[in-house]
């Protein structure tokens, strides 16, 4: 059995760690507002559970197959660990730049250097996913979301 000192396992390890986190941050925020309505906290909580029970799953693939006759692909590795940092940076992003910035450069930068698309695809992509989350949470669900320091100074943003 080869160690499991490789770099796929400790990702996925610490991607359940954050989202145990994230899931647990969201009682903060609120679960459901007056009258049974879902509150800011419900989704994080949500999407936070969902990406414990995946990548818990996933540490879990990873580990079984870490037998002596497979090969590790350290591409497929640097890329996970490439996604974890960008991860990283968006939420070190949000309390200075708002969310839906940061969320929309994290989608431009994983389109364009991790999955290598074309810089007006990436771009494309990017628009539309950050148009379907500021549509969702703000228009739909009416969730404030972090408008950041440059939220703050435009006179934009939830509360941020």
């Amino acid at each position: 059995m080869r160690p499991l000192l490789r770099g796929e396992p400790a990702v996925w390890a610490l991607l359940v760690c954050l989202s145990v986190a994230m899931a647990g941050a969201s009682f903060g925020y609120g679960i459901t507002k007056d009258g049974g309505q879902v509150g800011p906290g419900f989704l994080p909580l949500v999407s936070g559970l969902a990406l414990t029970l995946l990548s818990a799953a996933c540490l879990l693939q990873s580990v079984r197959r870490a037998a002596p006759d497979e090969d590790v692909d350290p591409r497929r590795i640097r890329t996970l660990w490439t996604v974890f940092g960008l991860l990283l940076v968006a939420l070190l992003l949000v309390p200075l730049i708002g969310f839906l910035v940061a969320f929309g450069l994290l989608v431009f930068a994983v389109s364009a250097f991790v999955e290598r698309r074309r810089i007006v695809s990436a771009a494309v992509v990017a628009v539309a996913a950050t148009l379907v989350i500021y549509a969702v949470f703000v228009l739909f669900l009416a969730v404030p979301l972090p408008g950041g320091l440059l939220g703050g100074l435009l006179g934009v943003g939830g509360d941020g």
